[in-house]
């Protein structure tokens, strides 16, 4: 007992390394696929502008709307159970459940395809207003099959804890997709993307069979009922993450339309360049850590003490890296965004300066919201987020309405707050679980920084404007100090340049 009990302690004690540890990992491997979606997107740009922008985001809005909508939730519920045989050491029984999520993914894959064919013409008309792109849809519906077979594939690896091949198949996807749609956008222009997004999908679920296949033999057995019995558990798990995801993907699909409606589709580029920039590339963060900190999480979550000590050191660690680089991006988007895109893009800037604080306030809601799904409560996840996800769907398009572009930025960052504050409120009396206000002083300091860049980015002139620079230093301070004194990872990266 004394000997479990020390054990537990340790494995406290390391979190802040094993967090910092894995982190280091998939951020490295996420900054390579990065680098190449910083590539295609100035490909995009130059080849496509806003408006081939815009139709890139919403053929891949559709997809992953149906693909959430047809999916059960397989890529997240499935990696519970598949976590729970790895631990127990049954190779068979991981196999055999394999075989079950893959029979399942494919499954749903083809329901999703089927739909998407089925009202190919209606989503063309909701889109664009024109039953013009009706046969790209029609297309694009093997995408759709082909996600859903993917989210199985993932789920396995993450589950089974091989977590560099997750990040070596996100690296290779990457370069992959480039590789593929650089040359079908020069030659091809508008009329290509349907085709340079499905053949670059194809690659992406080519290059994770080939790592799955590996590990777990790839078996199904489409046309036998007990699988699919075997399966409902999984299911039912998955519920509240569909309903959610359909929320989520809904909403987004909204925004984008309603934009389209009041203002034009080249907005509608601007907004997606614009939130990429503020929200998908500083989300490298959390990429980074979800692969690893789920697991842990699940393992912790009966435990209200550990639970509480697993989520608030994972929000510590998070903000303590997302912090400057946010302040970064802020400080630096005036000369990013002619460099990643075209001059045609800079009125996406003052939108992704506003945007920017959705995400600070993200490193302080994402690890807690995972609560929900590692105690399997899909009710309570889908209730936060229906919550969130309306209230943007309307904020947004009337905020870009009265306000333009940047209207929708600080709209986009108001529902970061009310998520905020909803799940913490929420989760405090559902789950025990208690946010650490001992470390409020650290986080208060980091917002006060970040908030006074994005004042000096948008409304002050001259040299002045340039004390961001110095809130930059000051915040890479902060968080260099924390982690050197809470973590061991500095010291040991040091003795190891030293061998060298």
């Amino acid at each position: 007992m004394a000997e479990n009990i020390q054990n537990i302690e340790q494995e406290n004690d390391a979190t802040y390394d094993h967090v910092i540890k894995y982190t280091g990992l998939f951020g490295g491997i996420q900054g390579i696929s990065m680098l190449a979606s910083v590539v295609r997107n100035k490909i995009v740009a130059e080849f496509l502008g806003p408006d081939g922008a815009a139709v890139i985001n919403i053929f891949n809005n559709v997809a992953k709307l149906i693909n959430q909508a047809t999916n059960f939730g397989i890529s997240f519920s499935a990696v519970k159970h598949v976590a729970e045989l790895f631990d127990k050491g049954d190779k068979a029984e991981i196999t055999a459940y394999a075989t079950t999520v893959r029979t399942w993914s494919l499954f749903t894959g083809l329901l999703g395809m089927l739909l998407c064919m089925a009202l190919a013409r209606q989503i063309s008309f909701w889109s664009f207003a024109n039953y013009d792109y009706s046969f790209h849809f029609v297309l694009l519906s093997l995408m759709i099959a082909m996600m859903a077979v993917h989210g199985g594939e993932i789920a396995i690896l993450k589950g089974m804890k091989q977590l560099k091949k997750v990040a070596l198949v996100s690296v290779f996807s990457a370069i992959s997709t480039l590789i593929i749609s650089a040359p079908i956008y020069f030659f091809m222009g508008m009329e290509g993307i349907v085709i340079a997004v499905v053949l670059a999908f194809a690659s992406t679920l080519v290059i994770h069979l080939y790592y799955t296949a590996k590990v777990v033999p790839w078996r199904i057995s489409l046309f036998s009922a007990s699988e699919y019995v075997k399966g409902i558990p999984m299911l039912k798990l998955g519920i509240g993450y569909i309903i959610a995801g359909i929320f989520g993907q809904g909403a987004e699909y909204i925004i984008r339309i309603l934009i389209r409606h009041f203002g034009c589709l080249a907005d509608v580029g601007l907004y997606n360049s614009g939130y990429v920039l503020a929200v998908t590339y500083a989300n490298i963060v959390f990429i980074a850590f979800e692969a690893d900190y789920f697991p842990r999480l699940s393992a912790a979550q009966h435990d209200v003490v550990r639970q509480n000590n697993t989520v608030n050191q994972q929000i510590e660690v998070g903000l303590l890296l997302m912090a400057p680089i946010l302040i970064f991006f802020v400080l630096a988007m005036p000369f990013i965004v002619p460099l990643l895109y075209s001059s045609k893009f800079v009125d996406a800037v003052p939108m992704a300066i506003c945007a920017s604080s959705f995400m600070f306030f993200k490193a302080l809601t994402l690890p807690a919201a995972y609560l929900a799904l590692a105690k399997g409560d899909s009710k309570m996840y889908m209730f936060t987020e229906l919550i969130y996800d309306v209230f943007i769907a309307i904020a947004i398009p009337l905020a870009y309405k009265y306000w333009g572009l940047q209207g929708s930025g600080w709209a986009l960052s108001a529902g970061g707050l009310l998520d905020l504050l909803l799940i913490h409120i929420i989760y405090r009396y559902k789950y025990g679980y208690l946010f650490d206000f001992g470390k409020s002083k650290l986080y208060v300091i980091q917002f006060v920084l970040f908030i006074a860049t994005i004042y000096l980015s948008l409304y002050v002139d001259g040299w002045t404007r340039h004390l961001g620079w110095t809130a930059l230093a000051v915040s890479l301070f902060v968080s260099y100090r924390v982690l050197r004194r809470e973590t061991n990872i500095l010291s040991s990266i040091k003795r190891k340049l030293w061998r060298k």
